[in-house]
């Protein structure tokens, strides 16, 4: 589902339209807008995080 926000002019998106929806962008509260069907296709793309920035685990002490 889609809302275009009436103060910032921007839409937002959402799985589902039965709870209170703000908008992301400006913070305005937008749940008495009417929601429409997304009309193009959202890829979400998962980041890669540069080796540099990982998190690196602990060796394992060999206590036997």
């Amino acid at each position: 589902m889609q809302k275009k926000c009436k103060n910032c002019d921007r839409n937002s998106y959402s799985s589902g339209d039965w709870y209170q929806w703000i908008c992301p962008y400006c913070g305005k509260d937008i749940t008495l807008l009417t929601a429409s069907p997304v009309t193009r296709r959202i890829i979400v793309v998962r980041p890669t995080i540069p080796k540099r920035l990982q998190l690196v685990q602990p060796a394992e002490e060999d206590t036997a």
